[in-house]
């Protein structure tokens, strides 16, 4: 969201941490991908949330937070298990793959 010419990100403070990095990762997606569409009236007022900006900005958000390390340490692992090991889901984790 833009305040004051400024682009702002709102975290939900009750959140838990693995959860924020999620959100702070996506919303950086949008900001950095989509810096000129509206994105909070997309997800708020429209509920289109599988649309292509909102998996881009997800597929962004897995490549930050899930390093290419991890994932060839992990290898053997499968997509359920990877899911469960960094507890995001299982879907988030499929991107990451592509």
């Amino acid at each position: 969201m833009y305040l004051k010419k400024h682009k702002c990100i709102f975290l939900n403070d009750n959140l838990d941490e693995r959860e924020m990095r999620l959100v702070m990762a996506h919303e950086l997606g949008h900001a950095i991908m989509h810096p000129k569409e509206n994105c909070y009236f997309i997800r708020n007022k429209t509920l289109l949330l599988n649309s292509k900006i909102e998996i881009e900005a997800n597929k962004f958000a897995m490549e930050l937070l899930i390093s290419d390390e991890f994932l060839e340490e992990n290898k053997c692992y499968t997509i359920n298990q990877i899911s469960r090991m960094t507890g995001y889901h299982e879907n988030l984790i499929r991107l990451r793959f592509e």
